[in-house]
């Protein structure tokens, strides 16, 4: 009698997989996906040129997604799960022409829906010169056209022409704008975005009133990139066009704060790519730009340049500014200071100092595969930056990393104390494909590079790599006391009037015999003598490097023949004539 039971139970039981099993079969059989049905309540809609977010309704059966291709329309959100009203965030019309774009909503490649917005021409701008006043408490509903109408800064930036200036008290300043074309859900992507050929100068007592005189060192003027819930991409973003007998200027201000860490992500901005991943402290696109009397320091990158980024053959010249303390997180971050991607870099009475970064290029870093990178370099001091921070011993260039198609003029500069934390080679100096290094009235000492390698090629100071056909001429100058590698120079150079290691070379370029040059007893200490930047002057007018130089017409005659300004070269870092002087090096001797 069990027996049977258990043989009904086992029937009963398959009976019963059979049953769901052909449910199942059933209900498969019968599931017809649905046909996608998406469509905006409204074709289109017409906005006022100031900025503005408007909503707008979408009917959909399934999830979409949201596009543009207009970099001044964002959305609060770009997907959906079904019928839903998305908010569309315009930017104000800075144009004097009515624009257009096409915002779509898809499922799939095949399912979508169009909706066309048009925005109405902005407002031409006037024709005379306005001045706009910025406090740490302004108020955004204020005009800005006097101190005690002072306004926040992003509304100083936001209505100011070409032309325009803009007036800021010391405190510290945070962005609340959103990047053009960047994301309104990231706050990582705020920036203080120059769009005009405008001049910022900061500086100001911060109750400042009328009559009110800048000083930025008694009145720091702070443009932060650390705001509540994290640190901004970029802190200043210049994308300002470039426009006849126009130019972006920042006077007295310091940049800090950066963390440009989203590797993967760019958004472009006048047809010019900016890569999230760049340029904690500034970046510049496309634009021609006057840096003077600011600090860029304190921020940093997961991927490149953590300092400042030029790309887009932009034009920037730095006057009295300092460029320090900019760190690559990673192992392969290139840039520490600065990165001239494809630019023109001017730099006078600067510095840039302890930069760090993982890569290569502590201080300064230029690569662009394309076209030329150019970089002029006067009476600038180039110190105490490091690669290879993060452990890795093959890194190179701490000071100045020179490659594809760049080209460097040095003139008045003082290379001194760069480590590449390592066995590789060239910690104040390195060229590396197709590139031209020309070092006038320099000074390179003290770097460290090529620690524990045997090898006889390098050099400690400069290192021109051999497999590249690079120029590297080295006039009136000192590569000398450099570490690490047993010489200084390594690679094919051509000194004029200079001393290389030991070795004095004559204005033809030869070897003279009985002279020879003393790192350990011709400089005084590293320190401040009257320039800009810390230097290392000669210490006395006997010494041989003091008495084996080029003659005040001979650098004359080079400032022509290199199409240079010949005041810049007939005077040493400090502004020291040279008159009557026939000394090699950045600093004569004090």
């Amino acid at each position: 009698m069990l027996k049977k039971s258990i043989t009904l139970q086992l029937v009963g039981f398959i009976l019963l997989l059979i049953s769901i099993g052909a449910c199942r079969k059933i209900d498969q059989e019968s599931f017809i996906p649905k046909q996608p049905d998406i469509s905006f309540t409204q074709l289109g809609a017409t906005v006022v040129n100031e900025g503005d977010t408007i909503e707008v309704a979408i009917e959909s059966n399934l999830p979409w997604r949201l596009k543009t291709d207009a970099n001044w329309i964002s959305f609060l959100t770009t997907n959906g799960q079904g019928s839903e009203t998305v908010k569309v965030v315009v930017q104000k019309n800075r144009t004097t022409s009515q624009r257009e774009a096409n915002i779509i909503a898809y499922v799939t490649e095949d399912y979508f829906a169009e909706f066309s917005l048009v925005q109405s021409a902005g407002d031409p701008p006037p024709d005379y010169t306005r001045d706009f006043y910025v406090k740490e408490d302004g108020l955004e509903t204020n005009t800005g056209l006097a101190w005690n109408l002072a306004t926040t800064l992003d509304v100083a930036l936001d209505n100011a022409a070409s032309g325009d200036i803009i007036h800021v008290a010391a405190g510290t300043y945070k962005p609340g704008v959103t990047i053009t074309g960047g994301s309104n859900a990231d706050d990582a992507d705020k920036t203080f975005e120059i769009i005009r050929n405008v001049t910022l100068i900061g500086g100001y007592p911060a109750q400042a009133t009328v009559g009110a005189v800048a000083n930025p060192k008694l009145n720091e003027t702070i443009l932060s990139g650390q705001v509540s819930s994290g640190k901004v991409y970029h802190v200043v973003s210049v994308t300002a066009p470039l426009e006849v007998d126009e130019i972006v200027t920042i006077d007295g201000f310091t940049i800090k704060d950066g963390s440009a860490k989203s590797s993967s992500s760019s958004i472009t901005i006048n047809g010019i790519g900016v890569n999230r991943g760049y340029a904690g402290g500034m970046v510049v696109a496309g634009s021609k730009v006057e840096v003077k009397n600011t600090q860029i320091s304190n921020n940093q990158t997961g991927t490149h340049c953590a300092g400042v980024f030029l790309t887009g053959n932009s034009y920037v010249t730095f006057r009295n500014s300092i460029i320090s303390d900019n760190i690559g997180l990673s192992a392969t971050s290139n840039g520490g200071g600065i990165w001239n991607d494809g630019s023109t870099l001017y730099m006078y009475d600067s510095e840039v100092t302890g930069n760090r970064t993982g890569g290569v290029g502590g201080g300064i870093y230029s690569l662009n595969n394309g076209r030329t990178s150019f970089n002029y370099l006067f009476n600038v001091t180039i110190a105490d930056n490091a690669v290879g921070s993060t452990g890795n011993t093959s890194r190179t260039g701490a000071g100045i990393y020179a490659r594809e198609k760049s080209k460097f003029v040095i003139v008045n500069t003082t290379i001194y104390r760069n480590n590449n934390n390592g066995t590789s080679f060239g910690a104040g100096i390195t060229l590396y494909g197709l590139c031209t290094v020309d070092l006038i009235n320099s000074t390179v000492s003290k770097n460290e590079g090529g620690t524990g390698s045997t090898s006889s090629l390098g050099g400690a100071g400069i290192y021109n790599n051999p497999s590249h056909a690079n120029s590297l001429n080295i006039y009136n100058s000192i590569v000398s006391g450099n570490e690490g590698s047993s010489i200084d120079v390594g690679g094919n150079n051509n000194p004029i009037s200079s001393a290389i290691g030991s070795e004095v070379f004559d204005y033809n370029g030869n070897l003279v015999i009985g002279k020879t040059f003393d790192a350990t007893t011709s400089f005084r200490a590293f320190a401040n003598y009257g320039g800009f930047g810390k230097t290392i002057p000669l210490v006395d007018d006997i010494n041989v490097a003091s008495q084996s130089g080029m003659s005040n017409l001979q650098l004359q005659v080079l400032a022509a023949n290199l199409t240079l300004e010949s005041d810049l070269l007939t005077v040493d870092q400090n502004n020291k004539s040279r008159a009557s002087k026939t000394a090699m090096g950045a600093s004569l001797s004090q």
